[in-house]
């Protein structure tokens, strides 16, 4: 009997291989899509979750308290090693001092770390779980030792063991591999390629073990993440009161004034947007939302094209409760049938999705690969999805065989027309397209915006070469190459270019005032030729000099305002005292420049104070105005390597890392534009699917139009009238939705783009575009149908 059902199946699969393709292709669009969202989520609720020690593990976080609280994390040396000795509560403790640049030599080859390098001891690896595959932790304790992750390993030294090899940093500190580090999961936040020793610190800063960043409190730093494993959750605000208790003994009671220190779960650090990664939350739940809209999408697809396979089956269903078949027999056969169907889009939507995961850690998650966790939860859940499927959708035409008298069934008779129910579920459909179409040319044009809008600078055709310290005791050479080259307009050893994350700042005294400002002012640390480099415009007084004996300042409109000076050259020759900025001098300003964001336009525009500071520089700013680049890159690195043999040459385009600054925009504008892309294709799916049923209707109808005259643009506009009626309606209600989510969106914006009806008349014509493409060949296909045998099949 199986037997039989099976073959039976098959051959209606077979039979309505139309139908069937359909529901394939739009079951497993879903089935992919939701999976994805499934693994991108839970891969990144896992951050930091697999420590064993977890909820008894924190890391320190701070807040400076201006007029505007500041939120940071991290801390001194010092103050880890009064943590570890004197704060009984605390079980464990680590310093892990992360993001260093090196360059690395093995044999004749060169690495730079990217900012993958970190320090740490074996304490590091008591408090985290991070497994070694080779070695053993207590020998990271030792001076002139590093681990390596397995992948960096394998980069270094490729098939050949790494155990007990040297790495030459800074071609002149010889280390020594102690260890091999899984790193085949890459969900923490607390990971880092390559570990140097702890005691290693001294040698590759070139700095004496009595040097203040051992013993100075003031030494803080984000990069220094101080963990602490407690002995009881319960303690957690006695360690805090012990900490600035610390502070207070051992720095100065009246830094507690300014700086308040907290505990911060590393299991929250993921998430946290004040003191953490920021990865937001927010994009999870609309990624969740946007599985389930897509999913009940494809269902109302799949009940549509189920409704229309049934009414060119309702004969062979008649014929077979006339023959005895109880509902038993035709329930099991529908099982079966849609358990293959189910299989047949689940099969299909597995291959989309392992296509597109490897496609997304290639293209959007280049930084950190996404994985499947647990592949037994997985394939729990595939089954789950299969099973769930594979019922509720062999119970709908079931109730349609049962409810279809027997002469209506045998005559092929449709069943009426459409209910509520079935129009309401057409506008939800296309409602949830196109609300997705419309959040994607949103956020598309929002990202464009803050990608392409500068505000005070200019930042075309500027190429960033980075220095370290070392090239720059040899300037000169590059002052004299770059000097005479004509397709060089200006050049400008900084920091950092305008519109930069890693902005450094503090507070001042202004006009010889007794007390320090209770605002901190933004430091863009350049020379005199950053403001023609980057085109800034000067408003009033003059440029800067490099003195720093007697150093002068520029500072930015806003700055100027918040002072009290609205007009720009009332300000001209105040003193002004920049806490960390030639803080051994006092300065005075001698311009004024118009508004320019030191940050991203994520935030807005920071009072800003513009000089020089020899130990701070880290980049040189090359504005090109050639026609060729590549040609002067190629010169340029010809003469690199002649000056500094043993680096890397490297370089960036400025724009490309503005455009990097709004890397979580453009993440999420690629994962909805990407859902919206399956919405519409499976919305599509589902138009074929109503106008199969819409054609089985009125076959009868076309015959006769076609008998009396009508032509093939006359039938093609009544099968697709209602389609576009329901698409406007769709566009009409999807308006205000996709309004008040995207305005809510863009208020976290301070520079943002304005919600304007053209951006949702655009949606609108783009669905009506695709629904039209989409069944005007089926239309057209019905339309050119012989009228006779229309009529002879009625």
């Amino acid at each position: 009997m199986i037997k039989l059902f099976l073959k039976t199946a098959l051959r209606q699969l077979i039979r309505h291989r139309y139908y069937s393709m359909l529901t394939i292709v739009g079951l497993g669009l879903a089935i992919a899509c939701g999976l994805f969202i499934y693994i991108y989520n839970s891969y990144q609720l896992s951050f930091d979750q697999f420590h064993k020690q977890k909820d008894q593990t924190y890391m320190i976080v701070y807040d400076l308290k201006l007029e505007q609280v500041e939120h940071n994390k991290g801390g001194s040396f010092a103050m880890y090693d009064a943590i570890s000795k004197e704060v009984p509560q605390v079980e464990k403790t680590a310093l892990y001092i992360d993001k260093k640049d090196f360059t690395i030599g093995i044999a004749d080859k060169r690495f730079k770390t990217n900012g993958k390098a970190a320090f740490a001891s074996s304490d590091y690896f008591k408090v985290l779980d991070f497994p070694w595959i080779l070695g053993n932790p207590e020998d990271l304790d030792a001076p002139h030792t590093v681990a390596l992750t397995a992948s960096t390993a394998k980069l270094y030294f490729g098939e050949e063991n790494a155990m007990g090899k040297t790495i030459l940093v800074e071609s002149e500190f010889p280390m020594k591999v102690i260890g091999i580090i899984d790193d085949s999961q890459g969900n923490s936040d607390f990971r880092s390629n390559i570990y140097f020793s702890l005691k290693s610190i001294a040698t590759l800063f070139k700095i004496d073990k009595s040097d203040a960043f051992f013993h100075n409190w003031g030494y803080t730093n984000t990069n220094n993440n101080i963990l602490l494993t407690l002995r009881n959750n319960e303690d957690k605000v006695q360690v805090e009161k012990t900490i600035h208790e610390l502070v207070a003994k051992y720095f100065d009671k009246s830094v507690l004034e300014y700086y308040s220190y907290k505990l911060l779960p590393i299991t929250d650090f993921h998430f946290d947007q004040d003191y953490g990664k920021g990865t937001e939350k927010s994009l999870l739940q609309i990624l969740s939302v946007i599985a389930i809209g897509i999913s009940i999408m494809a269902f109302v697809n799949y009940s549509n094209i189920l409704f229309a396979q049934q009414m060119n089956r309702s004969v062979e269903m008649g014929m077979r409760k006339i023959l005895g078949s109880s509902k038993k027999q035709l329930f099991f056969q529908f099982l079966l049938e849609t358990s293959l169907l189910t299989f047949g889009a689940i099969i299909f939507g597995l291959v989309l999705l392992f296509i597109f995961i490897n496609w997304s850690n290639e293209y959007l998650f280049s930084n950190g690969p996404i994985a499947i966790l647990s592949l037994r939860s997985f394939v729990g859940i595939v089954g789950l999805i299969w099973i769930c499927t594979a019922l509720v959708t062999s119970i709908y035409p079931l109730i349609f065989v049962n409810r279809t008298p027997i002469q209506d069934a045998l005559k092929k008779l449709a069943m009426g027309p459409w209910s509520l129910t079935r129009k309401s579920f057409i506008v939800l459909q296309n409602l949830i397209a196109m609300v997705l179409l419309i959040a994607t040319l949103v956020i598309i044009l929002q990202v464009n915006y803050l990608k392409n809008t500068d505000l005070g600078f200019d930042r075309e055709q500027v190429l960033l070469f980075p220095l370290k310290k070392e090239m720059l005791a040899n300037k000169e050479k590059l002052n004299h190459f770059l000097s005479k080259r004509s397709d060089v307009a200006s050049f400008s050893f900084c920091d950092n270019p305008p519109a930069n994350d890693k902005v450094w700042g503090g507070t001042f005294q202004f006009d010889n005032q007794a007390d320090w400002e209770k605002w901190p002012a933004r430091y863009a640390i350049a020379d005199s030729s950053y403001i023609k480099t980057f085109n800034i415009k000067l408003v009033a007084g003059h440029n800067f000099n490099d003195d720093p004996k007697n150093p002068e300042f520029l500072i930015n409109e806003k700055m100027a305002q918040d002072l009290g000076y609205p007009d720009p050259h009332q300000i001209l020759g105040k003193s002004l005292h920049a806490g960390g900025l030639n803080e051994e001098n006092v300065g005075k300003i001698v311009g004024v420049v118009a508004d320019f964001n030191t940050n991203s336009l994520k935030e807005g525009i920071s009072p800003t104070v513009v000089g020089y500071h020899e130990e701070r520089i880290k980049n040189v700013a090359i504005k090109f105005n050639g026609k060729n680049p590549q040609q002067f890159i190629h010169e340029f690195e010809q003469q690199w390597k002649d000056w500094y043999p043993n680096e890397i040459f490297e370089y960036r385009f400025y724009d490309e890392q503005i455009a990097n600054l709004y890397e979580k925009e453009i993440l999420t504008e690629k994962l909805i534009w990407i859902a919206a892309g399956v919405s519409v294709v499976i919305s599509a799916i589902g138009f074929l699917g109503l106008l199969s049923i819409s054609i089985l209707q009125r076959t009868k109808e076309i015959g006769i139009r076609k008998v009396l005259g009508s032509s093939i643009a006359g039938i093609i506009q009544l099968l697709t009238q209602d389609f576009l009626k329901w698409m406007v309606i769709s566009g009409i209600l999807a308006t205000p939705i996709a309004f008040y989510v995207m305005n809510r969106w863009l208020e976290d914006f301070p520079f943002r783009i304005t919600l304007t009806w053209w951006i949702f008349a655009s949606a609108l014509i783009f669905g009506i575009m695709i629904t039209l493409v989409v069944i005007s060949f089926q239309s057209f296909k019905a339309a050119r149908a012989n009228p006779v045998d229309s009529l002879r099949d009625e």
